[in-house]
């Protein structure tokens, strides 16, 4: 009886281990497209920067974060991953911004296969007559898809 059971749980833990398998690594072998959002058919997606985190504006903190990320012939974004970042908090708030763009507003069947891509996340002040997009950073963080969170500094 004992022997029964035991097989019976080691077979219930292989089938559901390989289902979950099965479903988390979806997109684990699609190349990454660099610049995919670049392209013409994606001018309809309203795309935004991401929050400044407040304790690094408050501390005049700058950095940067590289999102991955997957988007399906639904428009949906699956698979979203912090590649890397200047800071956990400007992950964070990177992160979050790519599930509130306007996926759901863009056409149809705009795309027929998943496409893996990076967006780039620049977290950075304004200097006096010069934007922060014309500044070479002191950080660096990878994807040439970047999309500028100017913070403000109170003084």
């Amino acid at each position: 009886m004992i022997k029964s059971h035991l097989v019976l749980g080691v077979f219930a833990a292989m089938v559901s281990g390989c289902a979950s398998t099965n479903i988390a690594n979806d997109y684990t072998n699609l190349p990454v497209t660099q610049n995919a959002l670049q392209g013409a058919e994606w001018s309809a997606l309203e795309r935004f920067p991401a929050r400044y985190p407040e304790s690094a504006a408050l501390n005049a903190e700058q950095g940067c974060a590289t999102v991955e990320y997957v988007i399906t012939p639904d428009n949906e974004v699956k698979e979203i991953t912090v590649i890397t970042a200047t800071d956990k908090k400007f992950g964070i708030e990177a992160a979050k911004v790519i599930k509130n763009w306007k996926w759901s507003e863009l056409p149809k069947g705009l795309i027929t296969q998943a496409v893996k891509t990076q967006t780039r996340f620049d977290f950075c002040f304004d200097k006096p007559n010069q934007s922060c997009t014309t500044i070479t950073p002191e950080y660096s963080c990878p994807s040439d898809d970047v999309i500028y969170a100017t913070g403000v500094r109170l003084n």
